[in-house]
C-alpha cells in the first residue's frame, strides 16, 4: 500500500535504478523483477506525485528536473536506509544519533560546556536549549527534547527515568551595603523591595508560594526573568531576594556585592533532576547525570566553600 507522502523505500529503490541502469528491463534484472512490476511502480509513482520523472523518448532514460531532484534525495535516503539496517543488524547503534537535551539555566552556566564535550562521545549531533524550566517538562513529555535537567522531576509521569543532580537551600541576599537585620523579612521589605523571579518559572513559584505558606504578602514591583538580571539589581542595591547557591553561582559569586544569609523562614529547597524517557537512550542518562554531579563537585562546591563556606555542606550532590 502506497504511503501518504506518494512514495516508499521500494519504489524509490526502483527509480534511483531504473535511473542509473539506464532502463527498465536493466532494473528490473538487477532487482530480480519482472520488467512489468517496474513499469507499474514507475507509473504509479509519478501518478501519486503528480510529476513526470524521466523524459519517455531518451534512450538510455534520462531523468526530468523533477526527477534529478527527486534522484539526489532518494539516494540519500535510500543510503540512511540501509545504513539504518546495517546498525541494527550487527548491533551497532550504540552510539546515537541525535540527542536533544534542555538544562535549567544556573546548571548551564556551572557545567555547560563539560556536558557537551560528553554528549559529543555517544551521539553523532545534540541539541541544547536554556530557558524556563516549566517548559522543560512539556517538551520532554511531547517529544520535542530527549532529557532535561530540571527542577519538576514530572512525578505524575509513568515511563521516565529519574536521576537526582542536586538538592540546596533557598537562601537570603541582600545588598553588600545593608546594615539592618536578616532575620526579620517584614522589616527588611519595609525597606527595600522585594525582587522578584518572574511567577512563569518554576523557581519563582516555589519561593512565592512559600512566602504565602509563612503569611508574607510582599508587593509586587519588581518581576525579572532570569537569574542573572534579579542578583545584578540586589548587587546594584535595588532591592533584596531569595535565590539558591547555584544561581548566586551562576550569576557571578565572586564579582557579586551582596550578603547572604539563611532564609529566616522555614527551611526551603530546590532539588535538580535529570529526567529522560526510561529504555530510549541506554546508559547515556545514567552517565550525564554522574558526571554533571563530578562537575558541580569540581566546580560549583570548589568556588562555594571559597566564599561561602557555611552554606557548602547545605549543598547536595552525593545520592
Amino acid at each position: 500500500m502506497r504511503s501518504g507522502f506518494g512514495f516508499d523505500l521500494r519504489s524509490m529503490e526502483i527509480f534511483v535504478e531504473t535511473l542509473e541502469q539506464g532502463s527498465q528491463s536493466a532494473a528490473a534484472r538487477r532487482l530480480g523483477l519482472k520488467q512489468s512490476s517496474v513499469s507499474q511502480s514507475l507509473a504509479n509513482l509519478e501518478e501519486s506525485m503528480g510529476v513526470s520523472l524521466f523524459k519517455r523518448h531518451s534512450r538510455p532514460l534520462e531523468p526530468t528536473s523533477a526527477g534529478r531532484f527527486f534522484y539526489d534525495r532518494a539516494r540519500r535516503l535510500l543510503d540512511d536506509a540501509r545504513n539504518t539496517r546495517r546498525e541494527l543488524v550487527s548491533g551497532g547503534f550504540g552510539q546515537l544519533h541525535q540527542v536533544r537535551l534542555a538544562l535549567v539555566d544556573s546548571l548551564a552556566t556551572a557545567v555547560g560546556q563539560p556536558l557537551i564535550e560528553l554528549i559529543r562521545r555517544y551521539t553523532r549531533d545534540y541539541t541544547l536549549t536554556t530557558g524556563l524550566s516549566h517548559m522543560h517538562g512539556h517538551s520532554l513529555l511531547t517529544r520535542h527534547v530527549d532529557i532535561i535537567i530540571s527542577d519538576d522531576r514530572l512525578e505524575n509521569y509513568d515511563g521516565l527515568e529519574r536521576h537526582a543532580l542536586l538538592r540546596e537551600p533557598f537562601v537570603l541576599v541582600v545588598p553588600l551595603s545593608w546594615n539592618g537585620p536578616l532575620d526579620n523579612l517584614r522589616w527588611l521589605a519595609r525597606h527595600l523591595d522585594f525582587v522578584r523571579y518572574t511567577p512563569q518559572s518554576l523557581i519563582g513559584q516555589a519561593i512565592e508560594r512559600h512566602l504565602r505558606l509563612n503569611q508574607l504578602e510582599l508587593p509586587a514591583r519588581l518581576h525579572l526573568d532570569n537569574t542573572f538580571a534579579v542578583l545584578r539589581l540586589v548587587s546594584a542595591g535595588a532591592g533584596w531576594t531569595v535565590t539558591t547557591p547555584l544561581c548566586l553561582y551562576q550569576a557571578g559569586l565572586d564579582s557579586l556585592q551582596v550578603a547572604v544569609a539563611p532564609l529566616p523562614l522555614a527551611p526551603l529547597t530546590r532539588e535538580l533532576t535529570l529526567v529522560a524517557r526510561r529504555d530510549e537512550l541506554g546508559e547515556l542518562p545514567a552517565l550525564l547525570a554522574r558526571d554533571s554531579r563530578r562537575l558541580l563537585e569540581q566546580r560549583f562546591r570548589t568556588q562555594l566553600e571559597l566564599e561561602l563556606p557555611w552554606l557548602s555542606g547545605e549543598v547536595v550532590t552525593r545520592f
